[in-house]
């Protein structure tokens, strides 16, 4: 099968734009840079040389337009060799019958030049000898050879000078003019020319006068020499100059990325022993100071985070060290003494501790999933609420549903929101003198719970303190009635993955602590479970 050269090109150039995006930075600024700068001061450089151009254009014109008047009066005066020996510019001057009167500047050996003329001007008025010149364009041929030898070595190349001929050097000149000038666009102004009677050899006009047309053609040699005169320092400026631009981008791509470098340096010799390290910050309002400071907060949460879990496994470690004790002692004296312990309530007792290891794990499971879940389906807070405050009135516990609507649907897991409730209850009935209060209200937007017991009222550091893992603010209770220390802390996280919010506020009313819970509320769109 023939492989496709399209397809290899296109392959191609795809590929390099891939290899330029895995060039270092500073490469990338620099060459784009240069290869802007280069653009732009190429595209500067042909518009001086062509304003440049049409500038001494514009003068050669208004100076072939004076030389046309000049040269016109001679030839009205009678001056047979009609020439402008300044500027050497070529010179034709055919009368009515198209005889060639004069001639200079070679313009006779460009081939045909008399068909390619623009058609002569109006006779001038009466009372003139000459008219106005008129402005015109000749598209010049090539060069008629019928002379070679004369002008051209055997080898085709021009003869090495305008004066090799010995005793031609003039027309040589006007040959190597006529070369300048074929195939090329010229201006030509044309003016009428009336010489009276007695001063011209070859009357036209049947008193004795000549009626001829004067053609004098502007070559572009000032022009030319003008540009040719910029083209070298251009030449030379224009890549200089790109390339300047691009060492000074590269020098300041690679002085703005020195910060970059001090940060992954930095961040790159921080290890799980050294997150108190932090990188660089510079002094620039820019993105890298942004960058910079965007990576120590990171840190922060990092190092925070770190800190957190160590404390965690620590506490974990620590609850879960008093029952595995506790059922270790207990299998191990029954062991040893079989015969001097109550078998049922060793084994009762190896079973709470188990059931206490058990809830332990369950909590430490919720706590290390993650915080956002998908919330699937309709809960409806006032149901729960009555379903709890209906379990502890059986239970002779303190709960008082002070008032709840028909309905407070939310979107969430029934069960987590179950056991969000039970723990605020929980854990208002254990410090709890006399009563709790629930109170459950929706307003449309956020459904909100609120728990007070009239216990000893929370100081506003421990409002927030009871909400951290393993937290115990009375030390004096066992470990047994006081629970994990877990039970505020899933409260809040279950609120948290709920898109909720749970805090806790002292003498509101007084005495005691209110917990309050918000959630979104959600539209009754179906019924909830």
């Amino acid at each position: 099968m023939t492989a496709d050269p399209r397809r290899g090109r296109l392959t191609r150039a795809l590929r390099a734009p891939a290899l330029v995006r895995r060039l270092p930075a500073q490469i990338r600024t620099a060459f784009v840079a240069g290869l802007t700068a280069l653009a732009l001061c190429g595209g500067g450089a042909a518009w001086l040389s062509m304003h440049v151009y049409d500038e001494v254009s514009r003068t050669s014109e208004m100076r072939g337009t004076e030389l046309s008047v000049q040269m016109a009066d001679q030839a009205a005066a009678g001056v047979r060799d009609v020439t402008d020996d300044l500027s050497g510019w070529p010179v034709l001057q055919i009368d009515r019958t198209g005889r060639v009167v004069s001639d200079s500047g070679g313009v006779l050996d460009l081939r045909g030049v008399e068909a390619l003329l623009p058609p002569p001007p109006e006779d001038p008025v009466a009372g003139r000898a000459t008219g106005w010149p008129r402005y015109g364009t000749l598209h010049t041929g090539g060069v008629d050879e019928h002379e070679r030898a004369r002008f051209h070595a055997p080898d085709g190349s021009p003869r090495p000078g305008p004066f090799s001929v010995p005793g031609e050097g003039v027309p040589q000149h006007a040959h190597e003019q006529a070369h300048y000038l074929s195939h090329r666009t010229v201006t030509v102004y044309s003016t009428a020319v009336r010489t009276p009677a007695g001063k011209c050899n070859h009357p036209t006009e049947p008193d004795g006068s000549c009626r001829s047309t004067l053609y004098v053609l502007v070559p572009p040699y000032s022009a030319d020499e003008a540009v040719a005169a910029l083209t070298t320092p251009l030449a030379a400026g224009v890549p200089a100059l790109a390339l300047l631009v691009a060492t000074t981008a590269w020098a300041a791509t690679r002085r703005s990325l020195r910060p970059v470098e001090a940060i992954r340096r930095e961040v790159s010799e921080i290890t799980g022993t050294s997150l108190d390290r932090r990188v660089p910050v510079p002094e620039g309002r820019d993105p890298i100071r942004s960058l910079a400071q965007t990576t120590n907060s990171t840190l922060d949460h990092l190092e925070d985070s770190v800190d957190r879990q160590a404390r965690f496994v620590a506490d974990a470690a620590h609850e879960l060290r008093s029952p595995l004790a506790a059922l270790r002692y207990q299998l191990e004296t029954a062991l040893d003494h079989p015969d001097s312990i109550d078998r049922a309530e060793t084994l009762e007792d190896a079973l709470a501790s188990t059931r206490r290891i058990h809830g332990l794990t369950e909590d430490l499971l919720l706590l290390a999933r993650p915080e956002h879940p998908t919330i699937h389906s309709l809960t409806d807070l006032a149901g729960l609420c009555r379903e709890l405050v209906h379990e502890y009135e059986h239970l002779n516990r303190p709960v008082t549903l002070k008032r709840v609507p028909d309905q407070a649907p939310v979107r969430g897991d029934g069960l987590q929101l179950h056991r969000l409730l039970r723990n605020l209850l929980d854990n208002a009935v254990r410090h709890a003198r006399s009563e709790v209060v629930l109170d459950v209200t929706d307003d449309g937007g956020t459904c909100t719970v609120t728990v007070h017991n009239d216990g000893t009222a929370l100081t506003p550091d421990e409002c927030e303190w009871v909400f951290e893992r393993f937290t115990r603010l009375d030390e004096a209770r066992t470990r047994d009635t006081g629970g994990s220390g877990l039970g505020l802390a899933i409260a809040r996280d279950i609120a948290q993955r709920h898109r909720g919010t749970l805090t806790a506020h002292p003498t509101d009313p007084a005495p005691g602590t209110t917990f309050t819970l918000r959630i979104p509320a959600a539209p009754d769109t179906g019924q909830p479970r």
